[in-house]
């Protein structure tokens, strides 16, 4: 790292630790996002009651993390807490494209309406509030209701719709976001009524010769410079993709190969697509190798549902792919050689392992071998991308 950086990277800390209640924690995303943010913090409470989340929750956080249900926490227990910022991230049944969105009238979203009612008469509110969830909240019911709290509570805040590969990473997962603060507290960018699609801080890789002096923005792309932003995505880089900033001049440029996230070279049996999967649904399959620079978002369903779940590796790269389809495609459905093509592909699923590391879990944190397969797509399906909720928490935290 570069003198000009080393100096770039010395970022004033808040002058007390946040104070976090973590609701809805899953598998520990938003504490993870927190240890890798660096700012100071304590874990002030956390709320989960799934016995397969808790258990990986505790396996990275030992001895935090009993069962708690959102719907017994009241104004008094709230108060005592005393938490400055309240990450969450409720259930997303309730509003996603495959689900029925009955959303306030799903019982999934009860214990959300409960906590807005908490927030609505505790005395003294949380200063921060980041929230995610699915692509669709923004146009529901419970958001109308989370947005008439913050009004009638002094907040100010901004939504946006983002994925990791605004950031660099190869995983698309476009999720909803919310940043609030009670006022007098600002944000150090421009807010806007309507939900944003991209980050408003720069994002550009070289910023010690880019900064205005006057204003705190980088004259290459005008936005606000955020010191610990540049910080954080600099060793992202740097640790995940050794090389790739060079020809770059901003992170969303960044364009990584799956190689750098994939680890199964192996054992491949476990993994490898069914004969009765493969038959009936190859027409379906996203399939990526391990030089292409994409992939699609993991559901709690991979693995175990076909459509709209995530990708899968060709593990086989000496077959050509496009002229094996086009031979399947000739073949009639029982013909048992359009099944011996299709299995020359040595189509895989991702590991759980490498499900995590897309989901940009650092090195530090892995999934307990108590639990199975399943459970470990199920429950990383649910948890969120440790990346963008790290950015997304220094943007919330910076004074």
């Amino acid at each position: 790292m570069s003198e000009s950086i080393t100096n770039l990277c010395r970022v004033m800390a808040p002058p007390h630790p946040l104070w976090i209640l973590e609701l809805y924690s899953g598998i520990g995303g938003m504490h993870t996002a927190a240890r890798e943010s660096g700012l100071p913090f304590e874990i002030v409470g956390t709320y989960e009651l799934n016995p397969t989340a808790l258990e990986v929750y505790r396996h990275n956080f030992p001895g935090t993390n009993k069962p708690r249900n959102i719907m017994g926490l009241t104004v008094e227990e709230l108060t005592n807490l005393n938490p400055s910022v309240i990450m969450m991230s409720p259930p997303c049944q309730p509003f996603t494209r495959q689900g029925l969105k009955r959303d306030v009238e799903d019982a999934r979203t009860s214990s959300f309406l409960h906590l807005l009612g908490l927030l609505e008469e505790v005395l003294r509110p949380p200063d921060m509030i980041l929230l995610e969830n699915v692509a669709g909240f923004e146009t529901s019911l419970a958001r109308d209701r989370l947005v008439s709290l913050l009004k009638t509570r002094n907040y100010v805040w901004q939504e946006f719709l983002l994925s990791p590969t605004q950031l660099g990473v190869p995983n698309s997962r476009l999720r909803y976001y919310m940043l609030a603060k009670q006022k007098p507290a600002t944000f150090c960018f421009t807010l806007s009524d309507k939900v944003q699609e991209e980050f408003p801080l720069c994002l550009c890789v070289k910023v010690e010769d880019s900064v205005t002096s006057k204003t705190g923005s980088c004259h290459r792309c005008t936005r606000p410079l955020l010191n610990s932003l540049h910080t954080l995505l600099h060793k992202f880089h740097s640790d995940r993709h050794p090389g790739s900033l060079h020809a770059v001049t901003s992170y969303t440029q960044v364009l990584p190969s799956l190689s750098h996230y994939l680890s199964l070279t192996d054992n491949l049996e476990p993994y490898l697509l069914k004969d009765k999967i493969l038959n009936k649904y190859h027409m379906l399959l996203d399939i990526v190798d391990r030089e292409s620079q994409r992939s699609c978002c993991f559901t709690k369903g991979y693995a175990h549902y076909v459509e709209g779940t995530g990708s899968v590796i060709q593990h086989n790269t000496t077959v050509n792919m496009a002229e094996t389809y086009s031979k399947v495609q000739l073949l009639a459905a029982d013909d048992s050689h359009r099944l011996e093509l299709l299995r020359e592909l040595q189509l895989r699923y991702f590991t759980p392992e490498e499900v995590t590391k897309l989901m940009c879990f650092p090195d530090w944190y892995d999934l307990p071998q108590s639990i199975t397969n399943k459970q470990k797509y199920k429950v990383l399906g649910n948890s969120v991308n440790v990346l963008v909720v790290t950015s997304l928490l220094l943007m919330l935290a910076e004074n």
